[in-house]
């Protein structure tokens, strides 16, 4: 079980809840090849952005269908052989991310000497999800006490003096990893940098970077490691795609936004832009980050107040998030580097057996998912299997919770599609168009709670809902909070 935790950043202002911040301890270059996708299973059924959101991208990807990357992910606990891995796979999970990462400070204590054993189980782990046809993503973390810029803190920066020495270790991991039977090609430096070192504990497993004496929060030092790191990760390995650690990016922190509503520093997300600044762009493939919503005690509603995202506005603050990162990416003048969210779920700290969250939480997986592949993900990390204030997948004795059913569907209904479109012309009512090979498919639910009749051109082939109970498809559909998936002809 992960604690609850508070962030207080009174220095500066802020006073900033990050109970929401899971503690993760696992766990211009060309596109890695696609890796073989787990099977889905067979009793799934075989069927023959949203409103407020000003700017949408026009397409979800570039690659053709046959060769999409499918965004399913989920974090887990402990990656061993067993009925909960068996369950992740057959789920259709393409992603994993451990709570296990690779700590330097563990392989190499003293300078110079390096202990691979200290990785034996991670081994195992990385061997576990390869045999089950997933995909890793890889954490690298912790400096040791001779390289820590900050004394005393293994979640911090390294010395400058000392930042060829971790790129000299990571070519080293990524050239260990890259080859079977691992087959690691993502890699995620540190694990929510965007944070101070003043506000976690020395040995925090986020990844204390941030400068709150600086205006852009220590992202141009983050810059200055990558710029060491990268070239020796693509010497490694051409193949290597090397991601921006997961930032926090707790509010907004544009003029007026979510930072200042709520009454936070703007400092910590302006990270990512520090980055930028300093000329990082050419020194990563993808930026990573994190996402979560906030139950609000009724059914399907939930938001996120850093960045002024509800249920009945802009729906998972996934599409806020990923939408200013590209934003910020396009005011720098950066292009072609993928998004991927490593955390995402739907929290809950009063939860006592509460089935109506646990049906708003199967609800908010399929709208995540459907809002992932509509914003252009490559990746989407539910977190976690097991859970963590209330987010899990499973139950302690592994027996399905409906948000699992819901995510096995979706990945099954969803397993190729194309974002198409975003559906805005039923009032109370929103959605996605998608195109899978032999299907077009639409996802619909209700935007204020109501019930809605939606006329339709022609009635859908067959139609289910969140959880793939089937549902009577008709040329007019009542919707409500519980998403529909309405299937037609291509």
């Amino acid at each position: 079980m992960k604690p609850s935790r508070f962030l207080f950043i009174g220095a500066i202002g802020v006073f900033c809840l990050t109970a929401c911040l899971p503690e993760v301890i696992p766990s211009p270059t060309a596109n890695p090849l696609l890796i073989s996708t787990p099977t889905l299973v067979s009793s799934m059924p075989s069927p023959s952005p949203f409103p407020t959101q000003a700017s949408l991208p026009t397409a979800t990807s570039t690659m053709p269908v046959a060769t999409r990357i499918p965004v399913w992910g989920m974090v887990m606990e402990q990656i061993t052989p067993g009925d909960t891995l068996n369950q992740v796979a057959q789920a259709g999970t393409y992603w994993v991310r451990s709570h296990s990462a690779v700590s330097w400070a563990a392989v190499e204590p003293v300078e110079g000497e390096r202990n691979w054993n200290a990785l034996a189980g991670l081994d195992e782990e990385l061997r576990n999800i390869t045999d089950k046809g997933m995909q890793t993503i890889l954490s690298v973390r912790v400096t040791p006490s001779w390289a820590q810029q900050v004394a005393g803190y293994s979640c911090g920066p390294i010395k400058p003096e000392k930042l060829g020495a971790f790129a000299s270790f990571v070519h080293d991991l990524v050239a260990r990893y890259s080859v079977p039977p691992y087959n690691v090609k993502y890699w995620e430096i540190w694990n929510e940098p965007d944070i101070d070192y003043h506000l976690v504990e020395p040995t925090s497993a986020w990844g204390c970077w941030g400068d709150q004496s600086d205006d852009y929060y220590g992202g141009g030092y983050y810059a200055e490691m990558l710029k060491a790191t990268y070239p020796q990760i693509k010497a490694a390995d051409p193949q290597a795609q090397v991601l921006i650690g997961g930032l926090l990016l707790d509010c907004d922190p544009r003029p007026g936004a979510g930072c200042a509503t709520v009454g936070n520093s703007n400092l910590p997300p302006k990270f990512l832009e520090g980055i930028l600044r300093n000329n990082g762009a050419p020194y990563f493939d993808g930026v990573s980050f994190h996402s979560y919503d906030y139950y609000q005690g009724q059914r399907g509603q939930y938001d996120s107040p850093g960045w002024q995202s509800a249920w009945n506005t802009t729906g998972p603050v996934l599409v806020a998030k990923t939408q200013f990162i590209q934003s910020l990416l396009s005011q720098y003048g950066v292009s072609g580097k993928f998004l991927m969210n490593t955390e995402v779920a739907i929290l809950c700290d009063s939860y006592s057996n509460d089935s109506t969250f646990e049906t708003t939480k199967a609800y908010f997986v399929t709208q995540a998912y459907a809002a992932a592949i509509a914003q252009g993900l490559r990746a989407n990390l539910w977190y976690s299997v097991l859970g963590w204030r209330n987010s899990g997948l499973l139950n302690s004795d592994l027996s399905p919770r409906p948000a699992y059913t819901a995510f096995q569907f979706a990945r099954n209904e969803l397993r190729d599609a194309a974002w198409v479109r975003h559906i805005t012309e039923y009032t109370g009512v929103t959605g996605y168009e998608f195109q899978r090979s032999d299907r077009r498919i639409w996802v619909l639910w209700s935007l204020d709670g109501n019930t809605h009749s939606v006329n339709l051109s022609a009635a859908p082939l067959a139609a289910w809902d969140a959880l793939g109970n089937s549902v009577p498809p008709a040329a007019s559909m009542d919707i409500d909070l519980n998403p529909f998936y309405l299937e037609w002809n291509p």
